[in-house]
């Protein structure tokens, strides 16, 4: 696949000009991350995911890492809606099944899928960068003008963050300095990460701040899970932790938080059906 003009907002490459049988074709950044083929004859790149189909019944794919990907991601987001809805409505007859002594735990488990998949979605842009196809597999790198690795970086440093501060929310006895130092204050930075991994996404996909392409899945992908990032950084600063030791607005909390888990899990599974095209132009090499 020869490649040609490369292109992106400011110092960034987010697609390239390729030449498929003679003629002009595009190959965005996260479509060749995504090992998804460059689109001939593609006025803009934008424009290159437009009129795809996808195979929505092809939901077992694991020789695919993306479909791990979206299979952790899945998994987490659907503990950390368990725990947020279990916590939001502590007197609902039809959640008593899950102890309240669980929260904690359920959300603690929930971060450590959520880092699972945020290192397997850092290590799929680490090895899949428009601006350096070559070399051989590395399990850490840096790759400053690929967005979709610096998405995915800070993504997976929120998620750190994320176990820090569910795993902190597990010891007992804590003061309301305490909370606020270990559990508090991981989780509004790592809210503020995947703000910014989200809005980084975005940019990959529009190759500018923002396009509204709401016939792509990918525009419907990065919109999710921004939508999902900002209902988390509501939730997180509604948990800010009073001298008294109350939390400045708990229903509001458990509420953005589960909400946020919600449209994190549709967003993860669009990532299946993302990568099961049925009428792309034939595979790229890699």
């Amino acid at each position: 696949m020869p490649r040609h003009a490369a292109h992106g907002p400011g110092p960034f490459i987010t697609w390239v000009e390729t030449e498929i049988d003679g003629r002009r074709g595009v190959q965005t950044s996260r479509r060749l991350r995504k090992r998804l083929a460059p689109i001939a004859n593609a006025a803009s790149p934008l424009d290159a995911g437009a009129g795809l189909r996808h195979d929505w019944l092809q939901l077992w794919a694991p020789a695919r890492l993306g479909w791990w990907i979206a299979v952790l991601f899945m998994v987490g987001a659907a503990l950390f809606a368990i725990g947020g809805v279990r916590a939001t409505w502590p007197d609902d007859a039809g959640l008593k099944w899950i102890d309240a002594r669980m929260i904690n735990p359920i959300f603690f488990a929930g971060s450590i899928f959520f880092t699972s998949a945020a290192y397997l979605q850092f290590y799929e842009a680490l090895n899949g960068d428009i601006s350096n196809t070559g070399g051989t597999r590395r399990f850490f790198g840096w790759r400053p003008r690929n967005l979709g690795y610096l998405a995915a970086l800070v993504q997976f440093i929120g998620t750190l963050l994320f176990n820090l501060n569910t795993g902190d929310a597990l010891l007992p006895g804590l003061d309301w300095k305490q909370q606020e130092l270990l559990i508090w204050s991981p989780d509004l930075i790592g809210c503020i990460c995947f703000l910014v991994a989200s809005q980084l996404a975005i940019m990959e996909f529009a190759h500018r701040w923002f396009a509204f392409r709401p016939e792509q899945l990918a525009w419907w992908i990065v919109v999710v899970n921004m939508l999902g990032s900002i209902l988390f950084m509501v939730s997180g600063i509604a948990s800010f932790v009073m001298p008294t030791g109350a939390i400045l607005a708990p229903t509001l909390a458990n509420a953005g938080t589960a909400g946020g888990a919600v449209c994190f899990f549709l967003g993860a599974y669009l990532l299946i059906p993302e990568q099961s095209e049925t009428d792309a132009s034939p595979q790229a090499p890699g």
